[in-house]
């Protein structure tokens, strides 16, 4: 299988959407309520989608299959305010909000490559440090650290506890060689 990454359009909002959600309730189901999930529901997220989309100083790529089948996403921007208790952010200029892969495509090096063309693209933009904020108990914390987040900051979101994880760019931008190799096995 092989897979191209793009930015999103407008006409990418439901799927984002519905990607989102089926990650949302892989990985946060067990911590969220489930007030927390049902707004997360793909009808309700399309507006919000549309929105990050139309967005010029948002970042949102999208993976799709040789078909065109979208199989996953990322979505990021500036750092955003955190209820940070430990560690900090300074020298981080950019942040991932979201990145879900569909479940069966993980492990084939797209949540790879979508790291890596996210730090060209913001590396592009002139950043050079990437942050983003895991849920403590998320089990694909594992997946930061195998490409080498370093633990940098903890805090809380909506009184959940979460870890942020940093790299510099130049680090991640090696990742897409790797992954491009795993996709051929």
């Amino acid at each position: 299988m092989t897979f191209r990454i793009r930015p999103a359009i407008a006409a990418d909002a439901p799927a984002i959407a519905e990607i989102h959600y089926a990650g949302w309730q892989i990985a946060y189901a067990h911590v969220v309520s489930d007030v927390q999930m049902a707004g997360k529901l793909p009808e309700r997220r399309i507006p919000f989608w549309q929105a990050r989309i139309a967005e010029l100083t948002d970042l949102v790529l999208i993976a799709e299959d040789e078909t065109g089948k979208p199989l996953g996403f990322v979505h990021g921007g500036g750092v955003l305010e955190h209820d940070i208790r430990v560690g900090g952010l300074t020298g981080y200029d950019c942040e991932i909000y979201s990145l879900h892969c569909r479940l069966d495509v993980q492990g084939r090096g797209l949540g790879r490559m979508l790291m890596a063309e996210t730090a060209r693209t913001f590396r592009e933009r002139g950043r050079t440090a990437l942050m983003l904020w895991a849920y403590r108990d998320n089990p694909y914390r594992r997946f930061y650290e195998k490409i080498g987040g370093q633990i940098i900051a903890e805090g809380f979101d909506d009184d959940i506890p979460d870890v942020a994880y940093g790299w510099l760019l130049t680090r991640l931008s090696t990742l897409d060689i790797d992954a491009r190799s795993m996709e051929r096995q």
